[in-house]
């Protein structure tokens, strides 16, 4: 499967940042993460920032799963919740409204897939989502260019993951729980 089907809330996203100013910006790799999402066949994902619902429908078209995702902005969470039920998956993602790490405390601890999209990852960030995945459970991080110090040498602390590969040109990693 590609994009064909949810392509418009990429694009949509462009211009919704440009007019509402905010930090919307879509995953540019959305066939790469199908194809990884298509080999590792997640039963449940975990998705930290959901912008307007490009990646959450990546997940949800790719595997016979159900996506979690969570976003900050009210704003953000509405459209999301329309975009994703234009597309079709709503009864595969469940939107969560909040801070990251309040949403997350509440949710289980046994994902086969998180992936980071928010603004920054941090190493606090990042240990509270070693702690989210399953044994062998996928964390899928972008942003490494935004990156807080440390972040990138805990994704290679072979103690807590093992790499799998990258997306997008190397600014999104793939590392397997340890």
């Amino acid at each position: 499967m590609d994009d064909s089907k949810f392509r418009f809330i990429h694009d949509m996203t462009h211009s919704h940042r440009r007019v509402h100013r905010c930090h919307a910006y879509p995953f540019n790799d959305g066939d790469g993460l199908i194809k990884a999402v298509n080999k590792l066949q997640p039963k449940k994902v975990l998705e930290l920032g959901t912008a307007l619902g490009y990646t959450a429908c990546c997940f949800a078209s790719a595997s016979d799963c159900h996506v979690d995702t969570v976003e900050g902005d009210a704003t953000h969470v509405e459209l999301a919740k329309e975009n994703i039920a234009k597309s079709g998956f709503a009864e595969k993602v469940t939107v969560h409204h909040g801070d990251f790490l309040a949403v997350i405390k509440n949710l289980p601890n046994d994902y086969d897939i998180v992936f980071f999209d928010g603004l920054a990852p941090s190493v606090s960030m990042l240990k509270t989502i070693h702690a989210k995945l399953r044994e062998g459970g996928t964390l899928i991080c972008a942003n490494l260019g935004f990156a807080e110090a440390g972040a990138e040498e805990f994704l290679n602390d072979k103690k807590y993951f093992i790499p799998k590969g990258e997306l997008e040109g190397g600014g999104t990693k793939l590392v397997e729980k340890a």
